[in-house]
């Protein structure tokens, strides 16, 4: 997480970290329904955007920055 400060009217303001940009959910994944429900899947991390939910999610990410779409495929919690 990176911090940052703001200059203004010539003055530098306090050090201030940013806000986390993602969220992260521990999903279930399977390449079938059947995979998912029936069998004995493990949970990963998965990121949202920040204030997505599982039910609201619009995409599931694989890495922190976004960028990289998780797989096709069933997703559960």
């Amino acid at each position: 997480m990176a911090n940052y400060r703001l200059q203004s009217a010539n003055a530098l303001g306090a050090s201030t970290a940013c806000s986390t940009c993602y969220s992260t959910l521990s999903l279930k994944y399977a390449t079938s329904e059947v995979g998912l429900c029936c069998a004995t899947v493990a949970a990963a991390t998965y990121y949202v955007a920040q204030g997505e939910t599982f039910a609201n999610a619009t995409a599931f990410y694989s890495n922190a920055a976004l960028t990289t779409r998780a797989a096709n495929g069933y997703y559960g919690v």
